[in-house]
């Protein structure tokens, strides 16, 4: 009776091994070891679907610019569309060296979704926002040059919106964490530094303004890169804290020296 109830019990167990071509198993018991190639390859694709849209928002952007122009502004609106086609590939690939290295961490689960994975971002959004600030620049030094004014033809500023918020997310929590221990000053300091643009105006007539204008342009791509090193070393401070802390929780002991 017991062996035919183990028979029993094994059926669903025998069938399995029997089923032709069944490795479904494996893949799902060993998916934790997979987090880093399936981050990998969804950055991949987002690198693809990314390129798609800034290409054909710069394409429609600059055939509305170029509709709208008249004489050397037609030219100029062509020459910027063709740089700012050219900055969508670099751009496209920073999206793409993020899931690249994430492909190949070795991390835990933890220190995966908890560390690897939002210092990526970080470094994705930093350098994707240097570049779209830096290829503006560009267009708005030709545009100053030729017309005297900056032509407003832009890549993806919604994507450059979201980018500024994503650089910046360390700095305003630790700036709202300085609040909350009544070191308002400090905090208020990352706070301006963090909603730092030095863009405000563009450049209009071939004057000393216009010429600053076009400057304070360059000068903001050297700030999103100093927004980025900040916010990393912000998070790396504030996760190797919180790691260290877990690690005394779980073994906790007092740094007194008894003889």
């Amino acid at each position: 009776m017991n062996k035919i109830l183990n028979q029993i019990l094994d059926l669903p167990h025998m069938v399995n091994q029997k089923l032709p071509k069944n490795n479904f198993n494996a893949i799902v018991e060993g998916s934790e070891g997979s987090f880093g190639s399936w981050a990998g390859t969804f950055y991949k694709i987002g690198a693809l679907v990314l390129l798609l849209g800034m290409l054909i928002g710069v394409i429609t952007g600059g055939i509305d610019a170029i509709n709208s122009a008249s004489g050397l502004g037609k030219g100029t609106a062509v020459v910027c569309m063709l740089i700012l086609i050219y900055a969508a590939f670099p751009i496209a690939q920073t999206v793409r060296s993020a899931g690249d290295s994430l492909a190949g961490s070795k991390s835990g689960v933890v220190d995966f979704f908890f560390r690897d994975l939002i210092v990526a971002n970080i470094k994705l959004a930093g350098h994707a926002g240097a570049l779209v600030a830096l290829f503006g620049a560009f267009c708005a030094t030709l545009g100053w040059l030729l017309m005297g004014t900056d032509p407003n033809i832009s890549i993806a500023p919604e994507l450059f919106t979201g980018i500024a918020y994503s650089v910046s997310l360390p700095i305003n929590a630790a700036a709202e964490f300085l609040s909350m221990i009544r070191l308002d000053f400090v905090g208020g300091v990352l706070k301006d530094f963090s909603a730092m643009d030095v863009t405000g105006s563009d450049a209009s007539g071939y004057n000393i303004e216009g010429l600053v204008a076009v400057g304070w342009k360059y000068v903001q791509v050297t700030i999103v890169l100093v927004k980025l090193y900040v916010s990393l070393a912000i998070y790396n401070f504030l996760y190797g804290l919180l790691s260290s802390l877990s690690r005394w929780i779980k073994n906790p002991s007092l740094p007194i020296k008894t003889s």
